[in-house]
């Protein structure tokens, strides 16, 4: 199974916005996350995944049609998407009553979700933000292995990154630099584009493959 995995896009968002380029960075989001899913069609993956922050704030319904037609382009790559702290799921918001693209699956749920695709014997789990943050250390009720515990303690949501042997892969956001674990079977993925100043380094998206001689 080949996957794509991406996060923090910020469609919407527009860095530097005392600048005279603050516009254009704004074309570049938007930009970037289109040969996104650009590149997920050109490598035939079966998978998408957006682990939240996707749009910057909540989204507007225009947001939510110029996304959904990008998704409508690749149509044999499944979408599976959460929400994240700044584009959180709110009663009114218009995502909710939203027709998706037959593609995409939106975990909308406050509590954990998943889908099954029988097709490729593969279920996705997830839980999508309706809060700026979250202070339970609710991960950990998924499973723990044996051995000692290496916690991650962030603002919107601490993280045991010990509690997930029982999965194949873990698609994290939120973070915006890039951080993978091959031992614990785990990524942040980072933001695609950095965000502001401080975002130095690497940026892109996490490409990978599972298959039984992986795992």
């Amino acid at each position: 199974m080949k996957f794509i995995h991406t996060g923090d896009v910020h469609w919407g968002m527009a860095p530097d916005s005392d600048k005279p380029w603050s516009r254009e960075r704004a074309r570049e989001i938007r930009e970037t996350f289109a040969a996104i899913i650009g590149k997920a069609g050109e490598l035939s993956v079966d998978f998408l995944f957006i682990a939240g922050d996707l749009f910057h704030r909540q989204p507007l319904l225009k947001d939510l049609k110029e996304v959904n037609y990008l998704f409508s382009t690749i149509p044999d790559v499944r979408i599976v998407m959460i929400a994240g702290n700044h584009d959180r799921v709110r009663k009114s918001s218009a995502v909710l009553s939203f027709n998706w693209a037959p593609n995409v699956t939106f975990l909308s749920d406050e509590e954990f979700s998943s889908a099954y695709f029988e097709e490729l014997h593969t279920e996705v789990t997830g839980f999508s933000y309706w809060t700026s943050e979250i202070s339970e250390a609710r991960l950990n009720d998924i499973s723990a292995p044996d051995g000692d515990a290496d916690s991650r303690q962030t603002d919107y949501l601490p993280i045991d990154v010990s509690d997930f042997s029982n999965f194949d892969y873990v698609a994290l956001g939120h973070i915006h630099k890039p951080e993978i674990s091959q031992s614990l079977r785990m990524a942040w993925c980072g933001s695609p584009e950095p965000l502001d100043k401080t975002e130095t380094g690497r940026h892109g998206i996490i490409y990978g493959e599972i298959s039984e001689t992986s795992l």
